[in-house]
């Protein structure tokens, strides 16, 4: 039986309910294709604590508290909020990871992503690591960008750290990303932003959500 077989006015348990409310939220987020993994995220962080794993062989558990200290999201009315958006948006689009151990969610910092199929995903903190150039995304992009257009902005700004152009072919063969034409399409749509250029802080680029304001103005 599929949910068109069912009657209209079909009765549904609590946990369905709440299930269907916490799809729409993130619906958004994921351009409504939901992983089951953000489903454990976001119930995980209603619940105050989250798994971080970090190296090879070493992880914890952690209060929000914690979480936004380590990643540098700023204070405000709803910490909860602002931590759920950042972490289902860098989740969304690959900068991070999220491993189901034991029933709890960890989140694991992505430091490299397999650019073909067989390549293996390199982590934060592991030797492999060491050897990715990494650079920052600003957490003001969270806020005006759509997932794909924050997934070009990822991309257009490793480019710039590494001094080489952003190429629209190699981009367009990205998993989600459609042809050459739409990669062109959301390198205008993010160059027009401004936050290609985005300098923050005297670490740009470096790895780590830039929570600074932007001084490319500055004298």
């Amino acid at each position: 039986m599929t949910a068109t077989d069912l009657p209209a006015d079909a009765p549904l348990d609590e946990e369905a309910r709440e299930l269907m409310v916490r799809l729409a939220d993130l619906g958004p987020l994921y351009d409504y294709e939901v992983p089951l993994a953000a489903i454990s995220l976001d119930m995980a962080i209603d619940g105050g604590k989250l798994g971080l794993a970090m190296g090879e062989n070493e992880a914890t558990l952690v209060t929000l508290d914690e979480l936004a200290a380590r990643f540098r999201v700023q204070g405000g009315a709803d910490r909860a909020g602002e931590l759920r958006q950042c972490f289902h948006r860098l989740h969304a689009v690959g900068a991070m990871l999220v491993e189901i151990h034991q029933d709890i969610p960890f989140l694991r910092v992505v430091a490299g992503r397999p650019n073909r199929p067989g390549e293996a995903w390199i982590f934060d903190g592991t030797p492999e690591s060491g050897n990715v150039p990494s650079t920052c995304i600003p957490n003001v992009a969270q806020e005006r960008l759509s997932v794909d257009e924050l997934g070009a902005l990822m991309y257009m700004r490793t480019c710039k750290a590494n001094l080489e152009e952003p190429d629209p072919e190699e981009y367009g063969l990205f998993d989600g990303v459609d042809g050459t034409e739409r990669a062109r399409a959301l390198f205008a749509e993010v160059d027009a932003t401004g936050l290609v250029d985005h300098q923050g802080c005297e670490a740009c680029p470096a790895a780590h959500l830039c929570t600074r304001e932007d001084r490319t103005t500055e004298p």
